[in-house]
This record gives structure tokens, C-alpha cells and sequence, in this order.
């Protein structure tokens, strides 16, 4: 695919981040088969008035993938300096939106003066995937010099993240979303290119249990009980890849399973949903979900934004 014919794929990778999260954000911290027993498939976006959010709106995955393309689509590049300085910002708005703790204390040590290559939380406990839920608008701005890409995810990730697992998942979820931006994604071949891409790692390990689950035709109930639906980075990003390849073509589907996999929800499904956005394109995700899903203007006029970028050979 030219850079001509890739305009649906960017629009629709931030698009299907935002929907996905905002499908995943009133069931978040539930088990799957509460889910069940009390919505049996989620189909739509719900109010979640325990939280003051409404349908379509979404959580805090959304608000920081917005700080990475607001500051790629000002500065032209990946500007790891310009994107904790968004993060700032968005931290003092108060609009937090259920924040993880590594990227609270990491914001904090921001105002605090440390400088963004220092600031990312440390130690095992800081292997979350609040890198990987927001690595979009990166994915896209480097898609096609994937080396760059790698050492991008690394740059703005160890801004709230220090943790090797936080950055590989992240690694992986940016690899998935620019293959798929500039067009040469086989979802038969994508969890090896992965693992090669990224090396051998927790992350990557869990990616082949995903593949070999999905090879057994293993019922998806089951399969992301397996994987883990956590906010450890190795289970979402397994559990939203085996989501996106067990339903490639269809995005309602991969999303509305990844968020049906209970406990950290809506990061499932933001993953799930910038894959399978960035694969299939804008048309491909329902229009009731494009037209209801929060800020959807500024989200497409910004994923058009990092496209021209592309366009003009800036980034």
C-alpha cells in the first residue's frame, strides 16, 4: 500500500484505540463471567455513573494516546520532551480518568523536575501496560523505518514506564499497528515477526502461548482466562493479539471479545481496537461507534494530521 491509499488505516488505528477503550471503560475491573451474567455480549457503550463518565466516553489510555499525537503532529517527530510535557499538562487538568499508580508517580516526578529519560517508574511492579495502550500515534509516525520505531517506544516509554516487559509490550503493540498502517500485516505470519522483532521476553513468550491457543481453535472464554486480562503488560497485549487474529476481518467482533475478558477492559480493548482500526480502516468500525465515541473529531483531525506528516516525508 503507497502512502496514498493509507489515510482509512491511520484514521481508523486512533479511532479504534478510542472506541475500543471507551467499549471496555464501564466494565473495567469486572470478572469475565460477571460480565456475562449481568450484559451477556457487550455490544455498545454504556454509562458507567460510578465513575461520572458517560457512554462513549473513555479512560485515561485515550487521554494519553491524545498527548502523543498532539505533540507528533506539532513538533513533526517523536519528541519524547514535548510528550512528558503533554503528560504534564493533561496530569494537571485533573481529568485523570483511572491514572495507574507508575504513571501517577512518574508524572509527579516530572513536576518535580527529573527529566523524562529518568522519570519512568522502576522494578517489577512498573511492568503495566500503560505504555502499550497509548504507543498508537507513534506506530504511525514511524511506520515506515521500524528501527526508529523501536527506539521511539523506548524514548517515550521509559518516560512513565522503566521496566523492560512495559517497553517490549509496547514494542510489540507498535510493530502490529504500523505493519498494519502501511499495509503489509499477514496476521498468519504476525506473532513470529513479532517475537523477532522484539527478542525473547515474557511479552513474547505469552504471544506464542496466544498463537498456540488460537492453532487449537481454543473457545475465546477460555483463551483470555489463560492469557490474563490484567494490567500486567504480558497479558494484555497476548490477550489483545489473540483477540485481532481470531477475527482479523472483523473488527465489532475483536473488539467486543476483548473487552468481554473482563478486568483491565478497556486497555484490551484499545489494543485490540488499534490493531484491528489500523488493519481494516475507518470504514470498517460501525459507524454508531464512530459517531458516539468522545472527541471523535479532534481524535480523526489528528490521525489526519499524522498522515499528512507521512504524506510530506516530515516524520
Amino acid at each position: 500500500m503507497d502512502i496514498s491509499g493509507r489515510k482509512s488505516h491511520f484514521l481508523g488505528a486512533l479511532i479504534g484505540l478510542a472506541v475500543g477503550d471507551a467499549l471496555g471503560m464501564p466494565v473495567e475491573g469486572m470478572r469475565a463471567s460477571q460480565i456475562r451474567r449481568t450484559f451477556g455480549r457487550v455490544r455498545d457503550f454504556m454509562d458507567a455513573p460510578w465513575r461520572r463518565l458517560k457512554a462513549g466516553q473513555w479512560t485515561d489510555d485515550t487521554k494519553m494516546m491524545l498527548c502523543h499525537a498532539r505533540s507528533i503532529v506539532r513538533r513533526g517527530y517523536v519528541d519524547p520532551d514535548d510528550t512528558a510535557r503533554e503528560f504534564v499538562e493533561w496530569f494537571r487538568s485533573g481529568d485523570w480518568r483511572g491514572i495507574g499508580n507508575s504513571t501517577y508517580e512518574s508524572i509527579k516526578r516530572l513536576l518535580a523536575g527529573v527529566q523524562p529519560s529518568e522519570s519512568g517508574a522502576r522494578g517489577e511492579f512498573a511492568a503495566g501496560n500503560g505504555v502499550a495502550m497509548r504507543i498508537a500515534p507513534v506506530a504511525l509516525a514511524d511506520c515506515d523505518d521500524l528501527e526508529r520505531l523501536r527506539e521511539d517506544c523506548r524514548r517515550v516509554g521509559v518516560i512513565t514506564h522503566r521496566n523492560p516487559e512495559a517497553i517490549a509490550g509496547a514494542t510489540a503493540v507498535a510493530f502490529a499497528v504500523a505493519k498494519a498502517a502501511r499495509g503489509d500485516l499477514d496476521p498468519t505470519l504476525l506473532v513470529e515477526e513479532t517475537v523477532d522483532y522484539v527478542g525473547e521476553c515474557e511479552v513474547t513468550r505469552r504471544l506464542r502461548m496466544a498463537k498456540a491457543f488460537l492453532e487449537g481453535r481454543m473457545e475465546v472464554e477460555e483463551a483470555l482466562a489463560r492469557l490474563g486480562t490484567g494490567g500486567y503488560v504480558v497479558e494484555t497485549v497476548a490477550s489483545a493479539f489473540f483477540c485481532f487474529l481470531r477475527s482479523p476481518l472483523d473488527f465489532e467482533e475483536t473488539v467486543t471479545r476483548a473487552v468481554e475478558g473482563g478486568v483491565d477492559a478497556d486497555t484490551t480493548g484499545a489494543i485490540a481496537g488499534a490493531i484491528s482500526g489500523a488493519f481494516n480502516g475507518l470504514e470498517a468500525i460501525p459507524e454508531r461507534w464512530r459517531r458516539a465515541v468522545e472527541g471523535a473529531a479532534e481524535i480523526l483531525e489528528l490521525a489526519e494530521g499524522i498522515f499528512r506528516l507521512k504524506a510530506r516525508g516530515v516524520s
